[in-house]
């Protein structure tokens, strides 16, 4: 950063803390109050549908539950008690491991996979009331949005996952106010966790488990750092603004506007989007594309020639991924995604679990179809053209400019109760999913929300898959 814009930025730190301990649930406009329930509910109903098909969480809340430890907060889905960080790294892997969780574009987050987790573990410790659960989200994704605005694409860039490097920056600061922290100890929380920021996006080259340990270990670092600063361990407090802090540390470019502007009145929260499909949120576009051939032109995979989808360059790089030798990998691969919905139409949860399983969609996703980098859309635009060649000679073309979700093409409230009761429905039934949900979407009048993990255990303590 230059010395001028060092001076802008004095006080950064504790102006974030300062506006968490301030935030009130009654100080929230109505739609603010309603995107943050809907991004809990959201986040639950991605916690619930991975307990019990996501491998690389499943790996880690094994060897915790060996570890145990004091019974503070639940594994969702599990029933397991163990301490709020171990909880809150577990909940935050879950949240991230079937690839819907809520996304902001030029931001390159996926804040709520970690902040819902830490808020909830912490909140089911230490009794917060359901309007300081929401009040502590929004502000959690004040700074979490801000900063991933406020560094990308230089971040991004450098090979650094923002989700898991910058969504703990909001997560301790949230979890802190539940634990009733001060101004100046939230911003201790706040330092703790920038000490503790890591993650690179280096599984993109070697198709292994580790992309959700990334959030995971996000949600542990913002949790222990909330929890030692509420014991009076203090933490750098100018942590993102000092010449040895973050934002020199992690970029070497700043938009200083994002970090500021409106900050408490125009409320960061507002510009996530839901993502609609099982995949990389780079992928979004030409889903929408393809499915939108299958259903409106009546295109089906075994007609299809070749594909051509463009995209921008950062698009490509985050969401290229052929062949898919893992469930993983495929949720993140924009050609097998293409192909996927080319041959049914859709591209849920339990799409890719059984398209995977088919041969032919991983034949085409190799073999039909390219992914060509756009110029116009720049270094990391959304947009997205898929071309299809016919065998029949006939040439489709269709462009999109946002993928469905986003906040200027949003999802209705119809579709996001629709998404959270397919997620669930994979694992319990729907009078339990209806009953944890309308608890989220009423969170203000709710006196004991950390009860909310503890509601997704089956009978029998382990999650069961009831569908695929």
């Amino acid at each position: 950063m230059t010395e001028a814009l060092s001076r802008d930025l004095s006080g950064l730190t504790r102006r974030y803390a300062k506006l968490v301990a301030e935030l009130r649930y009654e100080d929230l406009p109505p739609d603010v109050a309603e995107k943050a329930k809907w991004i809990i509910r959201d986040g639950l109903g991605n916690q619930i549908a991975a307990s019990a098909t996501a491998e690389p969480a499943a790996r880690v809340i094994e060897m915790v539950q060996e570890w145990g430890g004091a019974p503070e907060a639940t594994i969702v889905g599990y029933g397991t008690k163990v301490p709020v960080p171990m909880a809150s790294m577990c909940n935050a892997m879950l949240g991230h491991g079937v690839e819907l969780d809520d996304a902001h574009g030029s931001g390159l987050i996926k804040a709520g996979s970690v902040i819902v987790p830490t808020v909830l573990a912490t909140a089911e410790k230490h009794k917060a009331s359901g309007k300081d659960v929401v009040a502590a989200v929004v502000g959690g994704y004040e700074i979490a949005v801000r900063v991933a605005k406020a560094i990308n694409p230089g971040h991004r860039q450098r090979g650094y996952h923002t989700t898991g490097t910058v969504a703990l920056l909001g997560a301790s600061a949230a979890a802190a106010r539940i634990l009733g922290c001060d101004a100046e100890q939230i911003a201790s929380a706040i330092g703790l966790a920038g000490m503790q920021s890591a993650g690179i996006q280096s599984y993109l080259n070697d198709s292994c488990m580790a992309k959700p340990f990334s959030p995971g270990k996000g949600g542990f670092n913002g949790a222990i750092a909330a929890v030692m600063a509420s014991r009076g361990f203090t933490g750098p407090r100018t942590m993102l603004e000092c010449d040895e802090g973050f934002l020199n540390a992690f970029t070497s470019s700043v938009a200083a506007e994002h970090l500021v502007d409106g900050l408490g009145e125009a409320f960061a929260i507002m510009e996530v989007g839901f993502k609609p499909h099982a995949a990389c949120r780079y992928a979004h576009g030409p889903l929408d594309l393809a499915q939108a051939f299958y259903h409106e032109e009546g295109v089906r995979l075994e007609d299809v020639e070749k594909v051509t989808v463009h995209m921008s360059e950062l698009a490509i790089r985050q969401a290229s991924k052929s062949p898919c030798p893992n469930l993983n990998v495929a949720m993140g691969s924009t050609q097998f995604g293409v192909a996927l919905a080319l041959a049914g139409g859709s591209n849920g949860l339990g799409d890719y679990w059984e398209g995977f399983k088919n041969k032919e969609v991983h034949d085409a996703a190799a073999s039909l179809v390219t992914l060509k980098a756009e110029p116009e859309f720049g270094l990391g635009g959304r947009q997205a053209i898929v071309e299809v060649a016919l065998k029949n000679g006939r040439t489709l073309r269709r462009r999109q400019e946002e993928p469905k979700g986003e906040p200027t093409n949003p999802l209705t409230a119809e579709e996001l109760e629709r998404k959270y009761l397919t997620m669930t429905g994979l694992v319990m039934d729907e009078a339990t999913a209806r009953q944890i949900g309308d608890i989220v979407m009423h969170l203000e009048t709710e006196t004991d929300p950390g009860r909310l993990p503890a509601m997704t255990v089956a009978s029998d303590g382990r999650p069961v898959l009831r569908a695929a």
